[in-house]
């Protein structure tokens, strides 16, 4: 089955289940093995994988990893890739290209192959060890697959999991916000068993974001699109960083001020670490208590910087403040009245754009103008001037924003021209993936004469409207020779 051919639901459900194997991952971290936290993260996978079985009329699940990425069914899974850091770091220490997961494995066989990843290879060890060891625990419906080799097949026979040929090759972006993400998960995982913050590698981590948006902004803005939702929010947390360190760019060109900023935006979430389990996973829309202990996260995040003496004033600021409001509505709720510091209300805009334009458990994500509008109606919750300059560094068509052509091809915006509704695109072929860069990429600006007589944008597309867009016949273009 092609990547074109796989159905939507099923691809989605393999993201949510790298996600949760992910989630049971930095649980075990965090808890005992017979927690109940462990053992829910861990029914979770079960379930994903008997449910995308079941739609692909499959035996087994079969999740790749190869070059930094996550692979199902010859698809590469870049939302899940990118907080995937720690997943493929273990699988590929034994020297193998994957997971193959039976229809029916069972929930102790999950625990003991996360066990044995996890623990380090002795010397000589690779993945065939590691699977006779769980065959003799009598684990025999999970095992790490051997790393793909162009042209050839695994022993079983099956077709091997791995890249199409036309991939794109992912820039440095990619990278970067794996190791920011697993960077966030280190800090959760700190932080819920109470221990140290490190801000030297949070600051390098924004430092390092500040400097591939100055010398080429694309990828990471692009994956800044991303809208998949991790169960943590990390993803959220490194999105909210790069929007707020490029906006800022526009008002500041003081590099300290800038990375302390990203610094700020990457921990203003940190609280989220010490909220109850079952409301910060919670699939559901939260009930107005559950809604009233999540709100605490706030406080408890500046409390939780508070404890430190090396921890940056304007990161405090912003835990505290990034759901407080000009006009003083909000929470936390305070006794006196007190100014919101321009940092933080910096790192609240980012915050509810992204939240917006994000997808959650409950709700689908808006397009950038819906978001807009919904912000620009919001009125003194934001500061309005902050907002207006937001919305021109940003965009109208923001990069990375998925839209369709007036002939019917699928694009990804890739920069701004002179003309805001007209910007730079790259079309996106049917047999390739949209979330992907590709360093070979062919930009059309929209803006100029020819390009705008030949297409002009017709609608904004949500990644999965793209896909089944790009999947479609386009219809024939204007001659471009």
């Amino acid at each position: 089955m092609t990547a074109i051919d796989t159905p939507i639901d099923v691809v989605t459900e393999a993201t949510l289940l790298v996600d949760g194997i992910v989630a049971a991952l930095v649980n075990a971290r965090i808890y005992a093995a017979t927690h109940p936290r462990v053992l829910d993260s861990i029914a979770k996978v079960q379930g994903s994988i008997a449910g995308i079985a079941e739609a692909s009329r499959q035996d087994a699940v079969r999740i790749a990893c190869t070059d930094g990425l996550i692979v199902f069914q010859q698809q590469p899974l870049l939302g899940a890739s990118i907080g995937a850091a720690r997943l493929l770091s273990l699988v590929g220490q034994w020297g193998a290209g994957g997971i193959e997961f039976a229809s029916d494995v069972a929930r102790n066989e999950l625990e003991e192959m996360f066990v044995a990843i996890a623990a380090r290879p002795a010397p000589g060890e690779n993945y065939s060890h590691l699977n006779q060891r769980l065959e003799t625990r009598h684990c025999r419906r999970v095992r790490l697959l051997p790393p793909y080799v162009e042209g050839s097949c695994r022993p079983d026979g099956a077709a091997p999991t791995a890249l199409p040929a036309k991939a794109p090759k992912i820039e440095v972006g990619l990278h970067s916000y794996q190791t920011v993400v697993d960077l966030l998960q280190n800090v959760t995982v700190s932080v819920c068993r109470g221990g140290r913050i490190d801000f030297a590698p949070v600051q390098a981590q924004a430092e390092a974001l500040l400097n591939h948006l100055e010398t080429k902004d694309e990828p990471l803005l692009s994956l800044a699109r991303q809208d998949q939702y991790d169960a943590f929010t990390f993803g959220h947390s490194l999105r909210v960083a790069i929007l707020a360190m490029n906006f800022a760019r526009a008002l500041t060109t003081e590099r300290e001020l800038l990375i302390r900023i990203g610094t700020a935006a990457l921990l203003h979430d940190v609280g989220k670490s010490l909220i109850p389990f079952e409301i910060l996973h919670s699939t559901k829309v939260l009930t107005p208590e559950e809604r009233q202990q999540m709100n605490r996260h706030a406080e408890l995040g500046a409390e939780c910087l508070l404890d430190h003496d090396d921890s940056d004033p304007l990161a405090i600021a912003s835990a505290f403040g990034h759901h407080r409001s000009p006009d003083g509505s909000g929470y936390p709720r305070t006794t006196h009245c007190h100014d919101v510091a321009m940092v933080t209300s910096i790192v609240k805009i980012c915050d509810v754009f992204e939240a917006l334009t994000a997808a959650r458990p409950y709700k689908q994500p808006m397009s950038p103008i819906r978001a807009y509008r919904v912000m620009l109606a919001m009125g003194d919750r934001l500061d309005r001037k902050l907002l207006r300059k937001f919305i021109e560094v940003n965009g109208i068509y923001p990069v990375g924003q998925l839209v369709e052509l007036d002939t019917g091809e699928v694009a990804v915006v890739r920069g701004a021209s002179r003309d805001r509704l007209r910007p730079i695109v790259e079309i996106i072929e049917s047999d390739v993936s949209p979330d992907l860069v590709d360093e070979g990429q062919q930009l059309i600006d929209l803006s100029d004469l020819v390009c705008s007589e030949a297409r002009s944008i017709l609608r904004e597309l949500t990644p999965d409207e793209a896909r089944t867009a790009s999947a479609r016949d386009k219809k024939p273009g204007p001659d471009r020779a």
